[in-house]
């Protein structure tokens, strides 16, 4: 009988909020320590958990590495495939909540708007360079910027604190994951008015073209989503199986 694979974030606050919800959802994991990167949930026969770097998760569905994931909704949008086999299972999963933001310096002082910005990116074009922005999220930060109409853009890749970009010279301006704001307001940056590019959140997502090739994975999904969601499974697999044909 094949397993059907769940990816949770394997470290942060995602993995402990994952193992909470599942946990009352009677889908406790059984995790024999904390190196080892698979587990069982003993309430629900032949499930894998595999534990998965956050960002990796999406890809690792994409790939068919596993069947079901929980990974936040910038992440999801980030890195899935256009015209890949996901499907959001559940988008609200009640934890993970942040906000993918642009900030600039607070010695912008005129900066205001995203209308501004467009402004400031033509002023950079005039004076010989783009305006650089540092993100891990150069997909979804670029269809931001073009709807926005902030042109001329280049974007810088780091793989360390975003905050101290500017202050270090890499980056003119940040667009950044946060909850509270704390951590850019400590670095003297602030979030632009309107530069909210995606609200975020914890969903559970799941590759359908994985689960609808096997039979025994379809029981088990079938269970699975009823604990998960508190629904009736019946109009999600149909859902599914539509997409599919």
């Amino acid at each position: 009988m094949a397993n059907l694979r769940i990816a949770i974030p394997s470290t942060g606050a995602l993995y402990e909020d994952s193992i909470n919800f599942l946990e009352k959802k009677n889908l406790k994991i059984n995790r024999l320590n904390s190196r080892k990167y698979t587990a069982d949930i003993p309430s629900l026969s032949n499930v894998r958990v595999l534990f998965q770097r956050q960002s990796d998760i999406t890809m690792e569905l994409d790939n068919d590495s596993a069947d079901i994931g929980i990974v936040g909704l910038d992440r999801y949008y980030e890195s899935r495939l256009e015209k890949g086999s996901l499907e959001i299972m559940d988008k609200n999963l009640g934890f993970g909540h942040s906000k993918l933001v642009i900030a600039i310096p607070n010695s912008w002082i005129d900066v205001k708007s995203m209308f501004d910005l467009a402004d400031v990116s033509l002023e950079f074009r005039k004076k010989g360079r783009n305006m650089r922005i540092a993100t891990k999220y150069p997909r979804l930060v670029n269809r931001f910027l073009y709807t926005s109409d902030v042109n001329f853009i280049d974007i810088v890749h780091i793989s360390g604190g975003l905050e101290a970009a500017p202050i270090m010279g890499y980056a003119d301006i940040i667009a950044d994951i946060t909850a509270t704001g704390t951590t850019l307001r400590e670095n003297d940056l602030r979030i632009i008015d309107d530069g909210v590019v995606i609200e975020s959140q914890a969903i559970m997502i799941c590759n359908y073209d994985s689960i609808l090739a096997d039979d025994e994975k379809i029981k088990i999904f079938h269970t699975l989503y009823e604990r998960i969601t508190n629904k009736s499974s019946k109009a999600f697999v149909g859902k599914i199986r539509n997409k599919k044909v």
